[in-house]
């Protein structure tokens, strides 16, 4: 099908639009670490015990919660897609929901629960907890960052051709055997992206890193960028460039490194045949293992959200009685604080516009790819990817870098919600293009060429047949969009000024700083874990199980 010049140029400084978005930040940062820093500042910030040591730790933090997510997850992937376990599909979805809610949520969840002074667990259970510690910021990432590999090798295993599973056991070989010998090295490759996803989502984490290992003065390489940062001076931005470029490189290396082992270790396991496993049988381990699985979901996701909850109605924090619970902290946060109708406000206008103009944007980025000849345009998935896998903190930072001068002698965008609108866009864009991209090859060719056959221009089709069409797509992909926007943290953090609040730093501000009763903060939270859930479950039911978890 034939397009117009017009149209075709449209397409392309669109794709060109999102190319350039996604370059001048990588641009400015490298520009101002190779002329700005001098040899000796990059010695002195190597020479810093203090650097050294966050370096370490976020290496150690990283491998860490790689090793719990997947002791976590791999036996559960395996009860959800290998067994006969009852209700597995809603266990699924219940074990997913961490990966829909901010882990900073989990932090402030778990600093509720067990922090050294006044955690409830502390005061019900009287023991000894203490979340500030290496062990606290572990078990936090990992209680949320293990469903990147479940979700990863749960649905590898249910593509899977499952007749060498089968001839195993025919072979006498136990389920155990079956699984170390057989299903383990075919999962690898989906397994050790899942890793790799796990480390990364580590390594810059931002939110986490700072509300558990702040009070325990336990600094990684992200929370070291934000206190540079914050530093406010020339000086503070190169030592903050230097370790953002360290950051970068760790992510680069690592997505090269999950790029190679993929390539090494990939062979067909999802055949042309309609081929269902023969599920293991639990008999008389179903009992046990339910009770397992509702122990495990109760400390990973119930006990968080109970915490939340308590501590929202708490007069006095750690404190679990009926007479100790009020309406009062929501009245305060509702009514009494100012900051957050700005808050709401701001993340609701700026998610809403970021979530419409990605799902136009990568409308027009996926059309272009389909449906012109123009090989070139495939450069815009890597720039589409890249700021996805650059750690939020070393994004912002590059994007100061690019647009806190005067733009073509004019604007500044530094301390304005243009700057952070535009960070949550080139972040975020990801969503909608992958989104759009698996829906729009659905579409059969013939259906586009008997309306420009009709008479149908460019525009007209896109009304007729695309958004039809490709309605509920477009739906779920503006709420994917939409719903990591309005509680985002790491980005917004060092985006944000004055008046510029948005849910995520106003709970930041509430947990770290502003809020002595520490109501408030959890008032916040469990707005922003019911506004997830529900849009979670609306994406789900729109894409008719497509999309969400």
């Amino acid at each position: 099908m034939r397009l117009g010049t017009k149209v075709t140029t449209f397409l392309v400084l669109s794709c060109l639009l999102v190319v350039a978005l996604s370059f001048a930040p990588f641009y400015s940062l490298f520009k101002q670490v190779i002329i700005a820093i001098n040899p000796m500042m990059v010695k002195k910030v190597f020479n810093s015990s203090s650097t050294l040591l966050a370096i370490k730790t976020t290496l150690i933090v990283s491998l860490s919660t790689v090793f719990f997510s997947t002791i976590i997850a791999i036996p559960l992937s395996w009860l959800f897609s290998r067994s006969d376990l009852k209700a597995k599909g809603r266990w699924k979805t219940l074990f997913s929901l961490p990966y829909a809610i901010p882990p900073y949520i989990g932090a402030i969840a778990w600093i509720m629960l067990a922090n050294p002074t006044n955690g409830i667990l502390n005061n019900v259970t009287g023991l000894s907890l203490n979340i500030y510690s290496l062990g606290g910021l572990i078990w936090v990432m990992s209680s949320f960052f293990y469903t990147f590999i479940l979700l990863n090798v749960t649905n590898l295993l249910s593509q899977m051709d499952p007749s060498l599973e089968e001839a195993a056991r025919l072979s006498g070989a136990n389920p155990f055997r079956v699984f170390r010998e057989i299903t383990l090295p075919l999962i690898r490759p989906g397994l050790i992206s899942g890793m790799v996803l796990v480390f990364l989502a580590a390594s810059a984490s931002f939110g986490v890193p700072a509300l558990v290992g702040g009070p325990g003065r336990i600094f990684l390489l992200t929370t070291k960028i934000y206190t540079y940062q914050k530093m406010g001076s020339f000086m503070g931005i190169n030592y903050a460039s230097i370790l953002s470029v360290i950051l970068f490189l760790v992510a680069i290396i690592s997505l090269g490194v999950n790029s190679y082992l993929l390539r090494k270790n990939s062979f067909g396991v999802v055949s042309g045949k309609s081929a269902r496993a023969n599920l293991i049988p639990l008999h008389r381990y179903m009992l046990p293992v339910q009770i397992i699985l509702g122990l495990l979901l109760f400390i990973l996701l119930i006990l968080p959200i109970i915490g939340i909850f308590i501590s929202a109605l708490a007069k006095v924090q750690g404190i679990v009685s009926l007479s100790n619970l009020t309406l009062v902290n929501f009245s305060k946060i509702f009514f009494d604080v100012a900051e957050f109708p700005v808050a709401l406000r701001n993340s609701l206008m700026v998610s809403s516009f970021v979530a419409t103009l990605s799902v136009v944007i990568g409308f027009f980025v996926v059309y272009a790819q389909k449906k012109t000849n123009l090989k070139f345009l495939r450069v815009t998935d890597f720039f589409i990817s890249l700021p996805y896998a650059t750690p939020g903190t070393v994004l912002s930072l590059a994007l100061i870098l690019a647009f806190s001068g005067r733009l073509f002698g004019v604007i500044s965008f530094y301390n304005t919600l243009i700057l952070i609108g535009l960070a949550y866009f080139i972040k975020y864009l990801n969503f909608s293009v992958r989104a759009l991209n698996s829906s729009m090859v659905q579409i059969d060719q013939s259906l586009l060429e008997a309306a420009q056959v009709s008479g149908a221009n460019f525009f007209k089709r896109l009304l007729t047949i695309w958004f039809p069409l490709l309605r509920p797509a477009l739906i779920s992909s503006w709420f994917l969009v939409f719903m990591p926007c309005v509680s985002e943290l790491t980005m917004t953090i060092l985006l944000t000024g004055p008046g510029l609040e948005t849910l995520g730093t106003l709970l930041f501000q509430l947990q770290n700083y502003g809020d002595a009763s520490g109501g408030g903060a959890a008032v916040l939270s469990l707005l922003i874990i019911m506004m997830v859930l529900m849009i979670n479950y609306f994406v789900k039911f729109i894409s008719k199980g497509k999309y969400g978890l």
